[in-house]
C-alpha cells in the first residue's frame, strides 16, 4: 500500500524593495513579514517569532472556542494575549506566556481545554521543547464583541 501525502500548507515568499522585508501567502492570503533589527531587518513587520506565535494561538482559539461545547450549543468566546519572554542576553526562543481569557467554562473545564488542545494541536507539540508554553487561564462571562 503506498502511503497517501496531503499537502498541509503551501507558502511562497519572496523578496520586497523593502531590505529584509518579505511577503508570504499564496493565492488565498498574504502576509508581509521583516526581519529582526538584530538580523539586519527592518522590524516593523510580523516577525518569523510573531508569525509562529500566531500559529499557536489561532490553534488554541480554535480548539478553545468549539472543544467540548454541545452540538446545536454556540461557539464560546476566547480571547488570548500571547508574549515571548526571554533573558536579553539569551539566545534561545524563550517561553511563550499565552493569557487565555475563556467564555462559558469553570477552571477546571478551562484546564481540560488546554489539555485537549496539547494533545491535539500538531504545532504545539512539534514546539514544546523549544519554545515552552505558560498558560494563564482566566475563566469568564463578560467578553463582549
Amino acid at each position: 500500500m503506498k502511503d497517501r501525502v496531503v499537502v498541509a500548507s503551501n507558502v511562497h515568499g519572496r523578496m520586497t524593495d523593502v531590505r529584509g522585508r518579505y511577503e508570504l501567502g499564496d493565492a488565498g492570503f498574504g502576509i508581509v513579514s521583516d526581519g529582526s533589527l538584530r538580523s539586519g531587518g527592518p522590524g516593523e513587520e510580523a516577525s518569523a517569532l510573531d508569525l509562529l506565535v500566531a500559529s499557536l494561538v489561532s490553534c488554541a482559539l480554535n480548539a478553545f472556542r468549539q472543544d467540548f461545547v454541545e452540538e446545536g450549543q454556540p461557539d464560546r468566546r476566547v480571547e488570548i494575549f500571547a508574549r515571548v519572554e526571554r533573558r536579553v542576553d539569551g539566545d534561545y526562543l524563550g517561553t511563550l506566556i499565552m493569557e487565555c481569557f475563556i467564555d462559558g467554562v469553570d477552571n477546571r473545564g478551562a484546564d481540560d481545554l488546554v489539555e485537549e488542545y496539547k494533545k491535539r494541536c500538531r504545532i504545539y507539540n512539534a514546539l514544546k521543547d523549544s519554545l515552552p508554553v505558560v498558560f494563564v487561564l482566566h475563566t469568564t462571562d463578560r467578553i463582549a464583541w
